[in-house]
């Protein structure tokens, strides 16, 4: 398979760096490379988020604060190539795309996310499928870390997607478990989307067509 996986920053850098998950995530990609073909993009995480929480004090325009976001993202994503033997690249992800090896890379450009950035890979890759990987289990009606009653959702379309989030970024303060902007790319090129957990054995599972826990959007 030809694989696309967004790695939340959420999950690498939550505060300090998730040790643990990097070296379990690193091991299980270095055992499934030889079978499936790996494109690998890494959010900014704690570090990304600093840097907008103070942009204000630093006297920081919200273009300027998503630069500091976008080299946080490098950062991270150089870590990953290191830990894994892959390339790290800052190109257009279209051209990412097309690379071959294992790539490794981050953010590329001011208002892009980096799900964003993954779905244009998953495009020109012609991927069989984008991997998101958060700090939840899938796609709930509500934000399950703030709202108890929220209810998991196993399966989805991209109508039922554009109806729970919408077709773009509005700012609101609305919880995106998957970029819309994204989403819109995904449905146009019938790319499928799986929203899991950092589990590894969970994902594991999933990459060997086993039973596993997320939300499928197609």
């Amino acid at each position: 398979m030809k694989i696309v996986i967004s790695l939340g920053g959420s999950i690498i850098i939550p505060k300090e760096l998730d040790v643990k998950f990097l070296k379990d995530f690193s091991n299980l990609i270095k055992k499934l490379k030889k079978k499936h073909k790996f494109s690998i993009i890494c959010g900014g995480g704690y570090t990304a988020r600093l840097y907008t929480r103070k942009k204000k004090e630093l006297g920081l325009t919200t273009d300027q604060a998503h630069k500091l976001g976008i080299f946080a993202t490098h950062l991270n994503s150089k870590l990953m190539a290191q830990i894994l033997g892959g390339k790290f690249s800052n190109q257009h992800p279209e051209k990412i795309g097309r690379m071959r090896g294992l790539l490794v890379s981050g953010g590329y450009k001011v208002g892009w996310t980096t799900d964003t950035d993954a779905a244009l890979i998953a495009k020109t890759m012609k991927a069989d499928v984008l991997i998101n990987l958060t700090n939840v289990e899938g796609v709930y009606t509500k934000d399950p870390n703030k709202y108890k009653n929220a209810e998991f959702i196993k399966e989805m379309n991209w109508k039922n997607f554009e109806e729970m989030f919408g077709k773009k970024i509005t700012g609101a303060g609305k919880h995106y478990v998957f970029d819309p902007v994204a989403g819109q790319i995904c449905k146009k090129n019938k790319i499928k989307v799986v929203v899991m957990s950092k589990d590894i054995k969970n994902l594991n599972n999933f990459i060997n067509k086993r039973k596993f826990v997320g939300t499928v959007i197609e």
